[in-house]
């Protein structure tokens, strides 16, 4: 639904003046905002933070992206093939004017970001455990992935993307959407999508997802620390702080030396996150299957309650496949706390 209300010609392109344009720029950025995605940044997280910030700057706000963490895999090749720079990682929120994209959970942020001024959230997922003291400009809607949104906003405010523009928030719901096959996919991911497709430089895009695909199950050079951190998120559920990474096997990985791998590292990177239990997807899509390797305590009993199959004696769970951490893993492994911990 256009909420437009008037519009102006200004060379010669069509600029809406509507009420989300007068909310955005009605506030107080300061001397300048950064807008920053979750830790362990993939696609979404980055690519919904460099578009927004260009938004705001066509809107005349001192707006620049940052990450909260090194970008690897996935979003590196998408950054190398649009012939751009990755944003500065951000070591330290605290004190800084902040937006928060695809992320409202303390746990998923950059360090410090319970001391940041936050005056955006922009996401896709549950509310999370974000609060702020002031007036806060929260945009979520139900659909696959935060560029969606930001697309939806290019939109409505009647300002077209770049084509690089264009090609980051197309990558950011290839990724997130799996090419549009995840159980999360929406009408209006597949409406934007074929929107930003158009005005892309991307002329095959099945092609080009394959390459994205092929790049996220790429571990060359990588430890298997980095692996396990290469899309992982942390949640505080019924009371316990829980960490889940989730990785796709590939050719040279399967899903097997995966689950053998990430237990070996596991206790430890528990240890250090101060978790009470540390879960990973392990997901063979071809297979159908996903092994969840588990640490801490309860977390064997979690698992096996809240995805319905006993652990095998390698420390696993075994269930079909699952491409969804927010939609089909997140509130499994939240039932399975909530029964075996009451």
């Amino acid at each position: 639904m256009c909420l437009s209300v008037s519009c102006v010609d200004t060379a010669g392109a069509k600029v809406y003046n509507t009420p989300l344009r007068s909310i955005i720029t009605g506030m107080d950025y300061g001397d300048g905002v950064l807008v920053i995605g979750h830790k362990s940044p993939d696609c979404d997280a980055i690519f919904s933070a460099m578009t927004y910030a260009s938004l705001l700057q066509r809107m005349g706000i001192n707006a620049e992206a940052r990450v909260a963490g090194k970008v690897i895999c996935e979003p590196l090749y998408v950054l190398r093939e649009a012939g751009i720079e990755a944003p500065a990682i951000l070591d330290d929120a605290a004190g800084r004017n902040i937006i928060m994209t695809d992320h409202s959970e303390f746990a998923q942020a950059a360090d410090g970001m319970s001391s940041a001024r936050i005056l955006h959230i922009i996401d896709h997922h549950g509310t999370g455990s974000v609060t702020t003291p002031q007036p806060l400009f929260y945009f979520a809607l139900p659909v696959g992935s935060t560029c969606t949104i930001i697309a939806s906003m290019y939109e409505e405010l009647g300002e077209k993307p770049t084509t690089t523009e264009a090609r980051l928030m197309l990558s950011g719901i290839l990724s997130d959407t799996d090419n549009l096959t995840s159980t999360t996919t929406t009408a209006t991911d597949q409406r934007l999508y074929e929107w930003l497709w158009q005005q892309s430089d991307i002329s095959d895009v099945e092609t080009y997802y394959a390459a994205m695909r092929k790049a996220r199950t790429s571990f060359d050079g990588m430890t298997d620390e980095d692996i396990l951190f290469s899309d992982y998120k942390e949640y505080e559920i019924e009371g316990y702080k829980v960490g889940i990474g989730n990785i796709i096997s590939s050719d040279e990985l399967g899903v097997e030396e995966l689950c053998q791998r990430m237990r070996q590292i596991m206790p430890a990177v528990r240890e250090r996150q101060g978790l009470d239990m540390l879960f990973m997807m392990l997901g063979d899509s071809q297979a159908n299957v996903t092994h969840i390797p588990f640490c801490g305590d309860g977390s064997k009993e979690a698992a096996e309650a809240g995805f319905g199959a006993s652990a095998t004696p390698d420390g696993c769970v075994v269930t079909t496949y699952i491409s969804s951490r927010k939609t089909q893993f997140l509130p499994a492994i939240t039932e399975g706390i909530r029964q075996t911990n009451v």
